[in-house]
């Protein structure tokens, strides 16, 4: 059974969504994760530099969450920070403030004209961050996005590796459970053979709302968001750590009791606060993915957490449990951050995806949350949204997979 909107239903919702979500961007929310700097880092041994360049490097976005300034960019001893921008003046004087930049754009727009900039982080509103991407890349500089990738929209996500592919400049998406400590370690382990076979995965974003009103969002884009179109912080548990794709998909979904949840409330017709996606993956494995609105976490389970199950042994919280010897276990811990650079939060994975990025400029190497592994994160959740609107009917989803262009 389909529920999708008329367009002259999407219309109406889609004004009213703009005008709630703009009046609702003064309130005040606590945003999960921001607090969550991760375990202590490792003092025993010194990051070293791969190059003495500095990258000159712009910054897009201050709102509500003011990404703009948290992941240590303007921290970074590679980085020149050249110049901010912000839609509203306010939040660009803040982000000039916040990254101790002096030079600011009026848009993004404008900042991409700027030829002394050779790459952009675009920590604008999640509707945006294709087009966004796609516009610096068409500028000839490097790019990185907050998540997702893409916004509900399979085709542009297609439009944004098509650009990176013909430019053939570096893109990345921040997606913090990456690097968190509990995703590292099971990335470490797979690669070391000490998972085998991943048989089983499950990944889960908690992001909690008691209120009337969701978390402030430009245009109010976050009111009434299908869950699994915000998927990566769960898909990066098999993706970020196997770099596998998920290939098929049946969604299971629970209507949310807020007002925003009603269809006429929101502008994509969604009732939904809670998906859970049964996936299959490319290896043959199987993987359940949940992201909820209106679940409350129980005491000692993250905001953003996962577990994977192999052939040989299985990790969860960072731990392994297995029959690989343990003298030939890998270095288990979070990467090493440059002196200067804050962890900061969702696990302290802030400051480590932005010196990944930086790094990959630098070294001209691919990004570990590169457009190929962006996409396999992201559009699975849209699918999955999909299946659920069609009362779980089963669904092939797209592959995406890298091509010797592609290669470093």
């Amino acid at each position: 059974m389909s529920n999708q909107p008329s367009r002259r239903q999407f219309l109406q919702t889609t004004a009213i969504g703009t005008a709630l979500g703009a009046a609702s961007i003064a309130s005040a929310q606590t945003i999960p994760g921001f607090d969550d700097h991760g375990p202590a880092a490792d003092t025993t041994k010194t990051w070293t530099p791969v190059s003495d360049r500095k990258v000159r490097v712009g910054i897009a976005g201050y709102g509500y969450c003011k990404f703009g300034a948290a992941f240590g960019l303007q921290d970074h001893p590679n980085v020149e920070l050249v110049g901010v921008t912000d839609l509203f003046a306010d939040r660009r004087a803040g982000l000039m403030r916040a990254t101790r930049c002096e030079r600011s754009y009026t848009s993004l727009e404008e900042m991409v004209k700027d030829d002394r900039i050779e790459a952009i982080f675009c920590a604008t509103d999640a509707p945006s961050h294709a087009r966004h991407a796609r516009l610096v890349l068409e500028h000839g500089k490097h790019v990185s996005s907050a998540v997702p990738a893409t916004f509900g929209s399979i085709e542009e996500g297609e439009q944004l590796l098509e650009t990176v592919r013909r430019t053939e400049l570096k893109y990345m998406m921040f997606e913090t459970s990456c690097y968190r400590a509990d995703c590292c370690a099971m990335r470490a382990l797979y690669r070391a053979g000490a998972l085998g076979k991943v048989l089983y995965s499950e990944g889960e974003y908690n992001h909690y709302h008691a209120s009337k009103e969701p978390t402030p969002s430009y245009k109010g884009w976050r009111r009434g968001l299908p869950p699994l179109w915000y998927p990566t912080h769960s898909t990066a548990y098999l993706v970020g750590v196997t770099d596998e794709s998920f290939t098929s998909v049946s969604c299971i979904a629970t209507p949310g009791r807020l007002p925003y949840h009603q269809f006429e409330a929101n502008p994509y017709g969604n009732s939904n606060a809670l998906e859970v996606g049964l996936f299959e993956t490319s290896s043959g494995g199987t993987s359940r993915m949940m992201v909820a609105w209106n679940a409350r976490p129980a005491p000692g389970i993250g905001t953003e957490t996962g577990r994977v199950l192999g052939q040989f042994g299985s990790s969860q919280n960072g731990q392994y449990t297995g029959t690989w010897p343990k003298e030939k276990l890998p270095n288990l811990s979070q990467p090493l951050l440059p002196p200067g650079v804050p962890a900061g939060g969702h696990g302290g994975s802030h400051g480590r995806l932005g010196d990944e990025w930086i790094s990959a400029i630098l070294q001209n190497r691919q990004p570990l949350v590169d457009i190929i592994a962006a996409l396999n994160m992201t559009v699975p959740g849209i699918v999955a949204h999909q299946s659920a609107m069609k009362d779980g009917e089963r669904l092939p989803i797209p592959q995406y997979r890298r091509s010797p262009r592609d290669s470093d």
